[in-house]
């Protein structure tokens, strides 16, 4: 040790300058050694003695700071509370530039963190405890303390972030200090590449908004969010990239494109992997290009979906998968949301297109009923051209294609103003080879009828004005076969429907056992009583009685007693008439039949009852009393004697052979089945018509 200074003393004596340089900088040398030694120590000690202020059990591990090459790095640090709520931090490091520090700016060339872990704890009085940490919530009634000398700001400019291995768990507790809210939000990688700036040295004086400024792109791996209550995933992205991002200031943000890829959210149950296993999913989501000014106004050019899914199901108790991922709020806050929702300021937007794509499939099933429902909505083509927030009456063009099940096709071609008040819709649509069997768990539950066959194909005028439907469905039944199950609730149906159901699509069943209807639909959707089943089945009921009277009347149809209950029942038409004693068919006869054959033809369902009568006319005819004397007063004609059963048995088989003569003339001449022509016993009635009467 003494050599070192006897040899510097002999070089001050030669070199004095010299001399006092070296040891100037051996003693600068020193002290920043010394500093560099002391400042992880004395950063340790400080964390560690704020960390017990704080009541955390605290641990921090190796820490670097090199102050020329503008480095900080802190390892291995954890803390928990007497509470149970930990923290852990594996890694985060800082590194900057030093030249520009004494112009009021620092840039930062990156900030990385990694394998952080946290617990988040959210009290009903509003506290946050970030890992045993209490923040309490600032009072923005408080006034600000006076301060005499504003000091400079700086403006910080930030390069690179990347955070990888990052987790949080956070508890909402209610009242009685028990979570209903508990997720984990975990993320494998985030990385920023560009410029981030606060600019605090051009704060707005009159926003007191700080400028924020960035240009660059981000990326973001594997983002998932845990529910641990139900110990299930409510969301799971694989990838989110968010390209050329350039907010010039906060009032105008541009970004070239938005990128989601593999999206799975609300977990159904932790099965292997399946269709069924979570609610929604997706594919790829992309958003390009996006533009937002004012923080209000926001514009983006085109929205692409594709590879979509889904699966929902309602239990035996009538609840749906989704319900259980409802958070319970207290109504005073949903009253207080609607209030700020309404204070709000308008949001416009414009999107000038949207397209829905994928092959995959959208499954519903209803396990409340009796009998399990379920569809199958697959191959999904949806597309939306111009929706624009400040022009809602300026109508958007809308295409809709999906499949239903094995072979049914539903298609919508229209225009449409989704976002006006009240809804305008102008355009066609068509349903095919939809199977009916698939609404079978309904029809046996609501309507006591199975269905046992039948295909449906529509044609669809979708017309709605101002959110008044004026609307038709072109219907057609193919096969279409009920069978009554249960004879009481059909019987309830029947009454809500006007008619039975069954018996009734008969009539309209024609030779190739389809049914053809046009249904028109009316109502007012903004009417909040308005409900579409309701309309639709009461315009089914009104075209239904339509379509029977309509088709029917050129056939002969005289009578449908008051309602179509009874026109289902009883559909008279014009009588055969004979003239007295007379059982032949005529040519006139034979004209009537001819149309009822052809109707019987063309709607092979259809059968006939042929009720033969006889009248007084007949009676006369066969049984011609003596005339009265002229001079016999009204007083002294005896009265009529009753027919004898010999009498009254001449005159049923008059009856009788007028309705085997019609029934042999449309079996033998026409080529109608017997078995659809029934025979009522042959009556004869003073007062009724001498032939045959004619029903369904």
């Amino acid at each position: 040790m003494l050599l070192p200074i006897k040899q510097y003393k002999s070089y001050s004596e030669k070199e004095p300058l010299k001399a006092k340089i070296m040891l100037s900088l051996f003693i600068a040398l020193l002290i920043l050694a010394i500093i560099r030694t002391l400042i992880p120590i004395t950063i340790k000690l400080v964390a560690n003695s704020w960390f017990k202020s704080n009541n955390i059990e605290s641990s921090i591990g190796k820490i670097e700071v090199s102050l020329f090459k503008g480095h900080f790095e802190i390892n291995n640090v954890t803390g928990s509370s007497a509470t149970g709520e930990n923290f852990s931090l594996g890694n985060f490091s800082v590194s900057w530039q030093w030249r520009p520090v004494f112009s009021g700016r620092a840039f930062i060339e990156s900030v990385e963190l990694n394998t952080l872990k946290a617990d988040v704890v959210l009290h009903k009085d509003g506290n946050i405890s970030l890992a045993g940490i209490v923040i309490k919530p600032t009072n923005d009634k408080q006034e600000p303390p006076d301060v005499q000398e504003e000091l400079s700001p700086w403006d910080v400019t930030v390069k690179k972030i990347v955070f990888s291995d990052v987790e949080f768990c956070m508890r909402r507790l209610n009242d009685e200090e028990k979570p209903d809210l508990d997720y984990c939000a975990i993320l494998a990688k985030f990385y920023w590449n560009g410029d981030i700036s606060f600019n605090p040295s051009t704060k707005d004086k009159i926003s007191g908004a700080t400028p924020v400024y960035a240009k660059g792109s981000l990326k973001i791996q594997d983002i998932a969010l845990n529910n641990n209550q139900l110990n299930l995933s409510f969301l799971d992205i694989k990838a989110l990239n968010i390209e050329n991002i350039d907010v010039r200031t906060p009032l105008n943000i541009n970004i070239e494109h938005i990128g989601i890829n593999n999206l799975i959210a609300l977990q159904r149950s932790t099965k292997p992997i399946s269709q069924d296993t979570q609610l929604i999913g997706f594919d790829a989501l992309s958003i390009q290009p996006i533009s937002l000014s004012e923080l209000n106004n926001l514009k983006i050019g085109r929205i692409t979906l594709t590879g979509a899914q889904g699966y929902l199901s309602i239990n035996k108790k009538g609840m749906t998968d989704f319900a259980k991922w409802l958070p319970v709020t207290p109504k005073d806050d949903d009253k207080q949301v609607a209030a700020k929702n309404k204070e709000d300021n308008r949001y416009n937007y414009t999107v000038n297109n949207f397209t829905f794509n994928t092959d995959k499939h959208f499954i519903f099933v209803d396990n409340s009923l009796k009998e399990r429902f379920s569809v199958d909505i697959h191959t999904v083509n949806l597309k939306v051209d111009s929706l624009d927030s400040n022009t809602p009456d300026n109508p958007s063009h809308a295409s809709l294609s999906l499949k239903i099940d094995k072979h049914g096709v539903f298609i919508i071609d229209t225009d449409v103003t989704p976002l006006e008040n009240k809804i305008s819709i102008n355009g066609k649509g068509e349903i095919a080879g939809l199977d009916l069997r698939i609404l079978a768990p309904f029809t046996k539950q609501y309507l006591g009828h199975n269905i046992k066959s039948g295909q449906l194909n529509a044609d669809l005028k979708l017309t709605v004005k101002e959110g008044a439907i004026d609307s038709n469905i072109g219907l057609v039944l193919h096969h279409f076969e009920l069978k009554i199950l249960n004879q009481k609730e059909a019987e309830n149906f029947n009454r809500k429907f006007g008619f039975p159901l069954n018996s009734s699509l008969s009539l309209l069943r024609d030779k190739d056992n389809a049914v053809r209807l046009d249904i028109p639909v009316n109502g007012d959707i903004s009417n909040p009583e308005f409900d579409p089943s309701d309309a639709i089945i009461k315009a089914s009921s009104k075209a239904i009685t339509s379509a029977v009277i309509q088709y029917y009347t050129p056939f002969g149809l005289v009578f449908a007693a008051g309602s179509l209950f009874d026109l289902a029942t009883a559909l008279n038409f014009e009588p055969v008439i004979f003239d007295g004693n007379i059982a032949k068919l005529n040519s006139a006869h034979e004209d009537q039949l001819n149309k009822l054959a052809k109707l019987m033809t063309e709607r092979p369902g259809i059968h006939l009852t042929l009720c033969g009568l006889s009248n007084n006319i007949d009676k006369a005819a066969i049984f011609p009393e003596p005339k009265k004397p002229a001079t016999t007063s009204q007083e002294n004609i005896p009265p009529e004697k009753p027919l004898s059963k010999e009498k009254i048995k001449l005159l049923k088989k008059l009856s009788e052979s007028r309705s085997s003569n019609i029934k042999n003339y449309l079996v033998n001449s026409k080529n109608i089945k017997a078995s659809r022509l029934i025979e009522c016993s042959p009556e004869f009635e003073m007062d009724g018509v001498a032939g045959v009467e004619i029903r369904i």
